[in-house]
């Protein structure tokens, strides 16, 4: 599929600005998280039993420049609230056929109950700016779906293999399907690791009678700056339906959608002192800058090396003078 080289292919935003500082400048808090954190997922997910599934359609009038600090603003609230532990943030780009582009989340959360919450929370009252969520002018449509975790692995490091993301989402018949999604779990795992997957998640929702399988793939080729990997999107996009593998008699495929990772998120610290967002695809798709307006204090950004983005004491958890929501939310809580 024709892939509209994309708002200039949204990607005219990604050299505005100065980057942001080496890994080197983080204050010590972050650099120590950082050191701590598991190269897996299972580090992230340690017990996790939920998960909540977020499927957003946008008008591609998304401010591009300013696109990453909305989301990491955004990040320091929703991950912030009760168990969310880790996100796959996706975006697929406007095609020829279709001038929208396609986010959402896919969230692990510590509990079922914590899921259910999150995804009642996202869409009905997370309020910024005195907007709900969905309510934003950006948004066309806003979903949010909660699971209980069948199984979640990963077999590939997850900051630095982890490109594209699939997502199948299958309607299932009357019954209870536990039993039989557990016993093939571990069969799931085996194909995924035999077509050289990165991570493979199985969730389920026996209440809405949905089993859903998000999972994805390295960089195929040559990484080149400024543009998007579409080579390895379309593989990803083509290949024989893993879910299916699996699917029964009477199952209904209800989604099959591929993404870009945008990003990936870590449970939110008080000054926004945890990890960092990763951003896979930074070369070619749009990433925060130093010079956004948004202080980034678990990426690095400071006053001395971001003054324009950072109040001298952004970053101690307290509000002070000249800190507000917009520049330090990781201080400065709207909500």
């Amino acid at each position: 599929m024709k892939r509209l080289f994309a708002l200039s292919v949204l990607v005219v935003g990604c050299g505005v600005g100065g980057e942001l500082p080496a890994a080197d400048s983080m204050s010590s808090t972050a650099q120590a998280v950082r050191i701590e954190a598991s190269e897996g997922v299972e580090g992230v997910s340690h017990g996790t039993r939920g998960a909540t599934f977020c499927d957003y359609k946008l008008l591609p009038t998304l401010p591009v420049d300013t696109g990453p600090a909305l989301i990491e603003r955004d990040r320091m609230y929703m991950s912030a609230q009760p168990g969310v532990t880790f996100k796959y943030l996706p975006l697929s780009l406007p095609t020829v056929g279709d001038p929208y582009m396609y986010s959402g989340g896919r969230y692990l959360v510590d509990t079922v109950q914590h899921a259910e919450d999150y995804a009642h929370w996202i869409l009905n009252e997370f309020k910024l700016d005195g907007v709900l969520f969905p309510d934003r002018p950006y948004f066309v449509r806003t979903e949010c779906t909660p699971y209980s975790v069948i199984g979640i692995k990963d077999l590939k490091p997850l900051r630095s293999t982890h490109h594209v993301m699939r997502t199948e989402r299958f309607q299932l018949p009357e019954g209870n399907h536990r039993g039989y999604l557990e016993s093939r779990w571990k069969e799931l795992v085996v194909e995924a690791q035999a077509r050289g997957m990165s991570s493979v998640w199985l969730v389920y929702n026996p209440e809405a009678r949905l089993a859903a399988f998000v999972y994805t793939l390295e960089r195929g080729g040559k990484q080149v700056p400024g543009v998007p990997d579409f080579a390895t999107f379309s593989a990803l996009e083509s290949a024989p339906s893993l879910g299916k593998h699996i699917a029964r008699k009477g199952w209904v495929k209800t989604q099959d959608v591929t993404h870009f990772v945008w990003g990936l998120w870590f449970r939110f610290a008080p000054g926004d002192s945890g990890q960092p967002t990763v951003w896979p695809n930074a070369s070619s798709l749009p990433a925060p800058f130093s010079g956004d307006g948004l202080c980034l204090v678990s990426a690095g950004e400071n006053h001395e090396n971001s003054p324009a983005d950072c109040p001298a004491t952004c970053g101690n958890a307290i509000a002070d003078p000249g800190e507000t929501s917009l520049n330090c939310p990781g201080d400065v809580r709207d909500i």
